[in-house]
């Protein structure tokens, strides 16, 4: 019995120092707000650890879900058209970088699931629900040629039944999962991460707009307006896509495209660069300049003289050219 109790004392050792070896990694590609009080690393890991742990003693691979990979942006200042394109397979080759460093410390490793929540909001960002069909159907052929092993995909229509009107999908959701206006509003005005957040997704609204043919006679202070009404029903849906994740995926580690606290619920993700705080492949472009790859919009990878590159047929990403210096 003594040797039985020393076993399980060395397993839960074990266990505990993967758990904690797991998130390190994790967290070493974090996006994160202004860090203005340090926090012990013990204090950040609570809520994530727990279920890393769980994993770990069940001997499965690591479930880490990812509500992210909408829609490319209409504002095509941003982006190079609805497909995804290099920005977006970069972005999954980083996180394939990632599974594989959690294998080398656990041999079950970690899997993603995707939960594209274009068909949650496409109304709202002006994407039409046949490009956001395109756009996922792009991702998963990418991911079921090249990483078969590392991805799985979630969307609305997993959760309701099938038909032809998504708008029905959509009220369905809000009805089970949705806030009020009014108690958005409030918690924006009172919550510190909610403000944030709110703050983030107008800017994001105002410069996607900007460049929609819809909007080119607004006004900057008419079309702020837009943005800002955008920016609240936005995160009202995005909300509730998180309730009904958290419902549906309760044991997944939940990971967020977001800047987060070192106190999250969420762990923020960087997807291709850590300088790319807020940016996003689905609203930018991906500029590689020798071994360094980066986003940033359309328009400034061109005045950059940045040279377009296209892979079988279609338009990949930018690549910035270094001309020799004159003898």
């Amino acid at each position: 019995m003594e040797n039985l109790a020393n076993n399980n004392r060395v397993n839960a050792h074990t266990a505990d120092a993967t758990a904690r070896a797991i998130l390190e990694l994790i967290f070493a590609q974090r996006r994160l707000l202004p860090i203005e009080q340090d926090v012990a690393f013990d204090e950040q890991i609570v809520g994530h650890y727990e279920k890393v742990l769980d994993f770990v003693h069940r001997q499965q691979p690591i479930n880490m879900v990812l509500p992210a990979f909408p829609a490319k942006s209409p504002n095509r200042n941003k982006t190079l058209g609805y497909l995804p394109d290099k920005g977006e397979f970069f972005a999954f080759e980083r996180l394939v970088q990632l599974c594989q460093q959690i294998e080398e410390v656990y041999e079950p490793g970690a899997k993603v699931t995707i939960c594209s929540d274009g068909r949650v909001f496409a109304d709202i960002i002006h994407v039409s629900d046949a490009h956001v069909s395109e756009y996922v159907n792009g991702l998963r052929r990418f991911a079921n040629q090249h990483y078969p092993d590392y991805f799985d995909f979630f969307n609305l229509e997993d959760v309701y039944d099938k038909v032809n009107d998504f708008a029905v999908l959509r009220e369905e959701l809000m009805i089970e999962y949705g806030e009020t206006l009014k108690s958005l509003r409030q918690r924006i005005k009172t919550e510190k991460e909610a403000s944030t957040m709110y703050k983030g997704i107008t800017r994001f609204m105002l410069e996607d707009f900007s460049g929609i043919e819809k909007f080119s006679q607004h006004s900057r202070t008419a079309l702020q307006k837009v943005a800002k009404t955008a920016a609240y029903r936005v995160i009202q849906r995005s909300n509730a896509w998180g309730r009904l994740l958290k419902q549906e995926l309760p044991q997944a580690l939940r990971l967020s495209i977001h800047p987060q606290y070192l106190v999250s619920e969420k762990i923020g993700i960087s997807l291709v660069s850590q300088n790319d705080v807020w940016t996003t492949p689905w609203h930018s472009v991906l500029v590689k300049d020798g071994d360094e790859h980066s986003l940033m919009p359309r328009e400034q990878a061109e005045q950059l003289g940045c040279v377009l590159v296209f892979i079988n047929g279609q338009a990949s990403h930018y690549e910035r050219m270094h001309r020799e210096p004159q003898l």
